[in-house]
C-alpha cells in the first residue's frame, strides 16, 4: 500500500489536536518511514505523547487510528511524558535520536538524557545481543536475522560514542562502519555456528569497552 505519510501524519496530528488539546505534547514518526526506507507494508510507527495518559486517553486514540486509512500498519509508541522523561535512559537516548518531530518537540526528553546515555545503549544492546546469541545455539538453532534490529540500534549508539555523529538512515551509517561491522549486518545465511561466533566476539568485544566505569 502506498500511502503519503505527510498527509497521514496530518490528518492523525489534526484529530489530535481536536481530541486532546493542550494536553498534546509531541506527534512523531520512527522506524523506516521517517528514514525514507519503507516498503509498503511496512508499519508506521507512530508516537504520541501526552501530559499524563490515562486508560480512557487510549480509547480515544484508538478510535482515532479507526478512522485513519492503513490502520493494520499503525503502531508505535504512546504515553504520558511524565512517564517517558522516567523511562530508561539509554533507551530514551535511542527513542529521541530515532524520533522526527511532526508536532510539539521532545525538549522534556531530551532535557533528561545524561551525557553517557550513548554509552549505555551500547552497553546494554551488547549484553542482550551476546545473551540471545548463546540462547539460540543452545536452545533454539534458529538463523539469527532477528537481532539485526537490536545490532543497528547498538551499532547506531556506538557510532554516535566513537564520533558524535548519530546516523538514523541504514544506507548511510553502513558504509562508514568498519569492514568487520558491515559483514555482521550483511551476513547472507549460511552457517550458524560461524555466524554466532563472529557476533559473540564482538558483542563480547562492546560489552567490556563500553561497560560503566567504576
Amino acid at each position: 500500500m502506498d500511502l503519503d505519510m505527510q498527509s497521514w501524519m496530518a490528518a492523525l496530528t489534526a484529530a489530535l489536536r481536536q481530541a486532546f488539546g493542550a494536553r498534546l505534547v509531541c506527534v512523531g514518526l520512527q522506524g523506516s518511514r521517517a528514514r525514507g526506507e519503507a516498503g509498503p507494508q511496512s508499519d508506521i510507527d507512530a508516537v504520541v505523547l501526552l501530559d499524563h495518559l490515562a486508560m480512557a486517553d487510549l480509547d480515544t486514540y484508538r478510535a482515532i487510528l479507526d478512522a485513519l486509512p492503513a490502520r493494520s500498519l499503525a503502531c508505535g509508541f504512546v504515553s504520558g511524558v511524565d512517564i517517558l522523561c522516567a523511562w530508561d535512559k539509554a533507551e530514551l537516548f535511542q527513542f529521541c535520536q530515532d524520533t522526527d518531530v511532526v508536532y510539539g518537540s521532545l525538549e522534556a526528553a531530551l532535557a533528561v538524557i545524561p551525557p553517557d546515555a550513548a554509552r549505555q545503549a551500547v552497553h546494554r544492546g551488547a549484553c542482550a545481543i551476546y545473551h540471545a546469541c548463546c540462547h539460540n545455539y543452545l536452545h533454539a538453532q534458529a538463523a539469527l536475522d532477528g537481532l539485526t534490529k537490536s545490532l543497528w540500534f547498538t551499532l547506531q549508539a556506538k557510532y554516535f560514542c566513537d564520533t558524535g555523529r548519530y546516523i538514523r538512515r541504514h544506507r548511510d551509517l553502513l558504509p562508514v562502519l568498519p569492514p568487520a561491522e558491515q559483514a555482521l549486518l550483511t551476513a547472507q545465511p549460511g552457517c550458524l555456528r560461524e555466524h554466532t561466533a563472529r557476533l559473540l566476539d564482538w558483542a563480547a568485544a562492546c560489552i567490556q569497552a563500553y561497560a560503566t566505569p567504576h
